[in-house]
């Protein structure tokens, strides 16, 4: 949230631009949405490669077999995605709700 935050605000004169041109709060909204899934999704792609490449070298030097369960596997990418959208959702509402005018004097 504190990243989309700051994302927000670094590109308030952006936002404003976009506004006075005529886009929708809708627009501005989904774009902060997709962007904050996008960032969250990358985040659990690595989270898993991590988790399996630490999971394999566990259990080698254990001597258990590890198999992860490709459900298991989509379902923390999933929840990865979802708290993108949950935590992405206040900073990409406050974009939606600037006023063109302000937005364009920020700075």
């Amino acid at each position: 949230m504190n990243i989309m935050t700051v994302s927000v605000t670094e590109r308030t004169r952006e936002i404003g631009t976009r506004k006075a041109l005529g886009a929708p709060g809708s627009a501005i909204r989904l774009q902060f949405i997709t962007e904050s899934m996008v960032l969250c999704l990358i985040g659990g792609i690595i989270g898993v490669v991590l988790g399996m490449l630490l999971g394999n070298v566990a259990s080698s030097l254990m001597g258990y077999a590890a198999k992860p369960d490709i459900g298991i596997i989509l379902l923390a990418v999933s929840f990865s995605m979802g708290i993108g959208v949950f935590f992405g959702y206040y900073p990409a509402s406050k974009a939606a709700k600037l006023d063109p005018i302000e937005a364009l004097r920020y700075e």
